[in-house]
């Protein structure tokens, strides 16, 4: 092995939950899925915060250079320092294995020198931001303070989502706000030197470290990589399951969902996963027919699609919140008629709410019923009759007098294998519905969909790659769309069926 190397703040904050994902990014970054459309979009985000934090300091002066090395970099920042500039960007120091290279290091006409870094998350109090915030910036406070620059104050500068944009060029002052930590900072120095020295240890070492395996897995780029001997039905899966849970059934020997006896205590919705694996029957409650039946038509099959970016995109909206641009609907006379499709996708660059209002309204106002997939139509709604958008309140009085939530009807009485306690469209629509799947599609999510509705609105985007992006979103709007509808005629089908037990 080479000699020791330092320990960086994104290793440390991704070594947090698990040291061996901070190991496999180091080692085995062949494991490491290309970063999506979400991704980059994110990145992208992070980064113009950044330029625009910057304009909140005067006389701020820049210290990275590309490629530099750390004991140079270090040298820059304390010439810098002993120069007399009193407000750094970048600057770095080294202390106790650690880096750390700070977005904002400045002194007030007191003497006194304060770190902010800035995050893409929204301004809250204290004690609402969530740990790996604050402890992302204790990193950089204490390894600063280590490293014999005497730091005395701690900030974070959030998006501040009580800004409502007036279309003009964006304030740093107005966007962004800054929220003192320095007192969680003082606190977490244990923490940061403890954890700090496990991921030293850990990554200067060429073998992959044993974990334990628990909920905090779900979701992680190596899932398959660190489970690949794991149960097929592994604990972690049991519904709405928590890590101290997990580890009271390992406790008494379980290693499965399979190997929980029928006597043991368990909540009703882990209860039925349970018997649906240990059986391998799937679970079709007494309930599913008449609840089939109560969806009168013509039905309308809706889906919306939102963008929440930190940047603003129209005039009147705030950062993150919430704007509707694009829906779908399948819309069937009968339950066995062919489907209808209509879809709405704005072209410019306008607040596309009030179309989006107006061309569902004339589309889905004389269904008797309207079958949506969770709440979040129901929720977008809401917010739009309290921006006043036009005919935002008639679809509203509709949906909740017309509302039929086809996910509560497959967590209330249908339990499949496949779900591996989940109820989302994309996990029930591959398990009932085999022949569809969001595999291979370039936009296959919301999160992509808003990200690349914002690059399609672009104008650096290529016109090319825009009509591409407008393409994309159509499809999958539209497979959202169709997917409710062949699960509601795969829940008919299973209603047709010997119910299981219940």
């Amino acid at each position: 092995m080479s000699e020791p190397r330092l320990l960086t703040k994104t290793e440390f904050i991704r070594g947090l939950d698990c040291v061996r994902r901070a190991w496999l990014d180091l080692y085995r970054t062949d494991l490491k899925a290309p970063l999506s459309l979400a991704s980059r979009d994110r990145m992208e985000t992070g980064k113009l915060l950044g330029e625009l934090a910057r304009a909140r300091y005067k006389d701020g002066h820049m210290l990275f250079k590309p490629g530099s090395p750390h004991d140079v970099a270090v040298a820059d920042t304390r010439t810098a320092i002993d120069s007399g500039h009193r407000c750094l960007f970048e600057a770095t120091f080294v202390a106790s294995g650690r880096l750390a290279r700070l977005d904002v290091l400045h002194q007030d006409d007191s003497g006194e020198w304060t770190l902010d870094e800035v995050k893409s998350s929204s301004v809250k109090e204290p004690k609402k931001i969530d740990e790996e915030k604050l402890l992302d910036l204790a990193f950089q406070f204490h390894t600063t303070r280590e490293a014999g620059h005497p730091v005395k104050n701690a900030r974070l500068v959030l998006v501040d989502t009580s800004f409502v944009w007036d279309g003009q060029a964006f304030d740093p002052h107005s966007l962004l706000g800054a929220v003192d930590l320095t007192d969680v900072c003082e606190e977490s120095a244990p923490k940061i030197s403890d954890h700090s020295r496990l991921l030293i240890d850990v990554l200067n070492s060429d073998s992959e470290p044993e974990v334990e395996l628990n909920t905090h897995c779900k979701g992680c780029d190596y899932f398959d990589h660190c489970h690949a001997n794991s149960p097929k039905h592994d604990l972690i899966f049991l519904p709405r399951i928590n890590p101290k849970a997990v580890n009271d059934l390992r406790a008494k020997g379980y290693r499965s969902i399979t190997d929980i006896p029928e006597g043991e205590k368990l909540t009703d919705a882990r209860k039925r996963m349970r018997d649906v694996v240990v059986s391998g029957k799937p679970f079709i409650g007494d309930g599913l027919k008449s609840a089939l039946e109560a969806v009168p038509f013509p039905a309308a099959f809706i889906d919306y699609e939102s963008s929440n970016p930190a940047f603003p995109m129209y005039p009147g909206t705030r950062p993150y919140q919430q704007v509707c641009f694009q829906w779908s609907a399948h819309i069937m006379d009968t339950p066995d008629s062919e489907p209808a499709h209509y879809e709405f996708l704005p072209e410019g660059n306008e607040d596309p709410r009030p179309g989006f209002c107006q061309s569902l309204w004339e589309t889905i106002k004389h269904c008797a019923s309207i079958v949506h997939y969770t709440h979040f139509e129901k929720t977008q709604l809401k917010s739009m009759v309290a921006d006043g958008v036009p005919y935002a309140q008639e679809l509203l009085d509709a949906i909740e007098s017309r509302s039929v939530d086809l996910e509560k009807i497959v967590s209330e009485h249908v339990y499949l294998e496949g779900f591996k306690g989940r109820t989302s469209i994309k996990v029930v629509l591959p398990t009932l519905v085999p022949s569809m799947s969001y595999k291979e599609m370039l936009i296959a999510d919301g999160t992509a969909a808003a990200a690349g509705f914002r690059k399609m609105l672009s104008p650096n985007t290529p016109k090319e790659e825009a009509l591409e992006l407008r393409r994309a979103l159509l499809a999958y709007c539209c497979q959202d769309t169709l997917a409710m509808i062949e699960i509601y005629r795969a829940l008919q089908r299973l209603a047709g069926s010997d119910p299981g037990a219940s």
